[in-house]
């Protein structure tokens, strides 16, 4: 993005007083003089996963030690090793969050607080906390002053920035610089922060999993559903890397990427041709994602690489935006699914697990792209801590269980004993459909289920 003509749109505080570089001089601070712009009681936003600002959530843990201080923090995806969220800290901070991963541990401590959103209104909902303080992290500045959010910053937009009375922002060289553009772009200029720190933190790497054999079949046949010059959206974990074996495999070709979340696994599919994005409607030529997951070989091939294009999650995972793609193929993991195709995807019972996510959103797009196929993929059933087996098609879901999509939009499911289409069947016909697909232990207690409905 040539960032020569870009205009920077908040004030920071020495926005005006000669040039970007004097700017980032006067403007650079030791993180404890950063941690001292944040007041007792603030609300803090703070990005997640690698792009969590360390130097700044240490000094400011130590002020509000030493001070007897609390203060409100909302983020997602983050990390466990965060000082802030210590359990000996819990005095310290409320933590709001609407997407849980390690940090599902902190749950007990009785201050983590789940909001139920949507991914697309990540900045939405931490707009309406109203944050008096902002941090974030990014790249070095570039020739104009322009400085990357880089990995894992999309869900703080600019919105986020621009009704925040401070801006705090962590500089470190190890982020990548991501290519990006257009109203929703990944950049903040130095003329609108209030303060910088600098910072040369590692940055925790996401090693992509092993794939099992139950991840490879469920893989196989959701393989079979793409065609060439299709434009898929699938996101974390081995059945992700399993599928895009699969394509290789089966020879894919042309395919689109408009994702959630870029990872090696779509580093690989790029790397062999698999994902080209030539027809592509939206970004042509490039693959579109929000977040990018993984590990520094991923950071390298995306750091500056014009075939990645990332922008604002809002935009991202707009179902609206989405659907300008044809033949969309939006492959979701569920965690339990009933026989009227009722999804879970975020919880444990009543217990959050993860959260809503995108995957409403990216069912919704799907099946609004011409031609597109939305796919609901998991397992047929799972063994307990005492190896007990359970299936996770049940007629009921488990009580307390979330519904994180309605049955009236699911459309395909997939589990290792092949796919079925629920999309405009009758609940009786939905129920037989899933059973044909259920493990075969479980299908005659399911059958059972039907006679006392």
């Amino acid at each position: 993005m040539d960032t020569r003509e870009m205009k920077p749109v908040r004030r920071g505080r020495l926005a005006g007083t000669g040039d970007w570089r004097s700017q980032y001089q006067a403007l650079k601070v030791t993180a404890d003089e950063a941690a001292a712009l944040i007041r007792g009681g603030d609300r803090v936003a703070m990005p997640g996963a690698a792009s969590w600002p360390y130097a700044v959530d240490h000094a400011l843990t130590r002020r509000l030690r030493q001070r007897g201080e609390r203060i409100e923090l909302d983020s997602l995806f983050t990390p466990v090793d965060t000082e802030l969220l210590l359990p000996e800290n819990q005095d310290l901070v409320e933590y709001y969050v609407n997407f849980l991963s390690g940090d599902r541990m902190l749950l007990p401590q009785g201050n983590v607080h789940f909001v139920p959103t949507h991914l697309s209104e990540d900045g939405a909902w931490i707009c309406a906390r109203h944050p008096r303080v902002t941090v974030i992290t990014c790249a070095p500045p570039d020739e104009n002053g322009w400085m990357s959010r880089s990995i894992s910053a999309s869900h703080l937009d600019r919105g986020v920035m621009e009704q925040s009375e401070v801006v705090i922002v962590e500089v470190n060289p190890r982020l990548p610089v991501l290519s990006t553009d257009g109203e929703y772009h990944l950049l903040y200029h130095v003329s609108e922060a209030d303060a910088i720190v600098e910072s040369d933190h590692t940055l925790a790497e996401n090693v992509p999993p092993p794939t099992g054999e139950v991840d490879r079949l469920i893989a196989g046949h959701i393989a079979e559903m793409i065609h060439d010059g299709d434009c898929v959206q699938f996101g974390l974990g081995g059945l992700s890397n399993a599928i895009g074996e699969c394509l290789v495999y089966a020879g894919k070709r042309d395919l689109g990427v408009h994702t959630e979340v870029v990872t090696n696994c779509l580093m690989g599919l790029m790397r062999r041709g698999v994902v080209n994005n030539s027809r592509k409607q939206v970004c042509p030529g490039r693959t579109v994602g929000a977040l990018c997951v993984g590990d520094r070989d991923l950071w390298a091939f995306c750091d500056g690489n014009p075939d990645v294009c990332f922008r604002e999650v809002r935009w991202v995972n707009d179902p609206r935006v989405i659907s300008q793609n044809r033949c969309v193929v939006s492959i979701n993991n569920a965690m339990e699914i009933d026989l009227t195709g009722q999804v879970n995807a975020e919880s444990v019972g009543p217990r959050m697990y993860s959260g809503t996510g995108g995957q409403l959103e990216w069912v919704t797009g799907a099946q609004w792209s011409p031609g597109g196929r939305s796919i609901i993929a998991l397992r047929s059933s799972y063994r307990d801590k005492n190896g007990v087996l359970h299936s996770k098609i049940r007629p009921d879901l488990t009580p307390g269980g979330i519904v994180t999509t309605p049955r009236t939009m699911v459309q395909y499911v997939a589990t290792e004993y092949g796919v079925v289409n629920l999309k405009y069947k009758s609940c009786l016909e939905r129920a037989r459909a899933l059973i044909s697909i259920a493990h075969p232990d479980f299908r005659p207690e399911l059958e059972r289920s039907l006679q006392v409905r």
